[in-house]
């Protein structure tokens, strides 16, 4: 009888199995012959992992077999590539126009991107006016800064937060919360978290995003630094703590020798510098997310004449909720930060501001 039950139990597991699991096609061209006998992989975005390979015939791919939950998932092909949802069904992936076709999830996957590219197509076009309208970078971004959180910014968490609740068990839901957390802001993330469902929940790439959504808040405005340890560009050990809190006003450059828009940066980095470095502002770069090489040819091309800590340890990003550099932050004497993300002619007049009566 004991057997009997187990045996049971066994049933109903594998019964239970079988009812969430459900088989799926994916099929595509390359244009490209020399793919012929190459294996391609399916690599689910959530883990970075391949589920699935298969070998390229006549310039053809096909993959199939079985999974339980639709996720969103990415094909390469040397530079080209295709992302999809790995729904139930034939899925035909292009690897050149990036639209995946077939199935009901890849038909709303499309429509959620192409919704999301016509809102923000929206703020590029009124952006170039104002460009035309307003050459002076002074005269425009204020203005554009306005619009964008009146107008673009608003319709875009509009549509992603719809799409989020309306798909929160399928990758559909997992792109769009992605997409969601590049646009928002802490509160805007904390009052999502109760809509998005156990399966979103569940993701690691939906948890990293509020594991940075969190250090964001540790590290916002008013809060004081969080330390990290790295090198200089000697090999020596050097801290955060090493310049900030010393009792001079610091300014943080996290960079990168092959970000252009944080090359871009170095020139009104260099001209605070010079302006203020014998009124006791401090200029540091974090250099993160590159070899140590090439790093320290960057600092002598772009004439970097301030200190540097290499982010050997690639923490500086996780410790401040950083996705994207440059991030330029500005500390007070005591630690605590008083702005983030500065730029360009907002960068140069709050330190003016605050070294004003240096």
């Amino acid at each position: 009888m004991k057997y009997y039950f187990s045996l049971l139990a066994c049933l109903v597991s594998f019964i239970a199995h079988a009812q969430t699991t459900y088989s799926y096609r994916v099929e595509g061209e390359l244009t490209d012959n020399s793919f012929n006998g190459k294996m391609l992989y399916i690599m689910r975005y959530d883990d970075n992992r391949y589920i699935d390979s298969t070998r390229v015939e006549n310039q053809k791919f096909v993959f199939e077999g079985r999974t339980a939950i639709p996720s969103f998932c990415r094909i390469d092909a040397g530079r080209n590539y295709g992302n999809f949802i790995l729904d139930e069904g034939t899925i035909k992936v292009n690897l050149y126009t990036h639209v995946p076709t077939g199935t009901k999830l890849n038909e709303a996957f499309n429509k959620t991107i192409a919704t999301v590219d016509s809102i923000r197509k929206k703020g590029f076009a009124h952006l170039a006016e104002l460009k035309k309208e307003k050459p002076n970078a002074e005269d425009w971004q204020p203005v554009w800064a306005e619009y964008y959180e009146q107008k673009i910014r608003p319709s875009l968490l509009g549509y992603l937060k719809q799409q989020i609740i309306s798909n929160k068990d399928n990758g559909v839901g997992e792109y769009a919360f992605r997409d969601y957390s590049m646009a928002c802001n802490t509160d805007e993330m904390d009052a999502l978290q109760t809509e998005i469902g156990n399966w979103l929940n569940s993701l690691k790439t939906v948890q990293a995003i509020k594991a940075r959504f969190e250090a964001l808040k540790s590290t916002a405005v008013g809060k004081p630094f969080v330390d990290i340890a790295g090198e200089d560009t000697e090999g020596k050990e050097t801290r955060l703590s090493d310049f900030v809190g010393k009792g001079n006003y610091v300014l943080v450059d996290m960079w990168a020798s092959w970000c252009a828009p944080c090359r871009e940066e170095i020139p009104n980095l260099a001209e605070i510098y010079n302006t203020y470095k014998d009124k006791g502002l401090v200029i540091l770069g974090i250099a993160t997310w590159d070899k140590k090489d090439r790093i320290i040819k960057a600092i002598g091309d772009l004439n970097m004449t301030w200190p540097q800590l290499l982010d050997t340890r690639q923490k500086v990003m996780e410790l401040y909720g950083v996705n994207g550099i440059p991030h330029i932050i500005l500390f007070a004497p005591d630690g605590t930060i008083v702005a983030r993300n500065l730029r360009g002619d907002e960068m140069k007049q709050k330190v003016a501001e605050i070294m004003k009566d240096k």
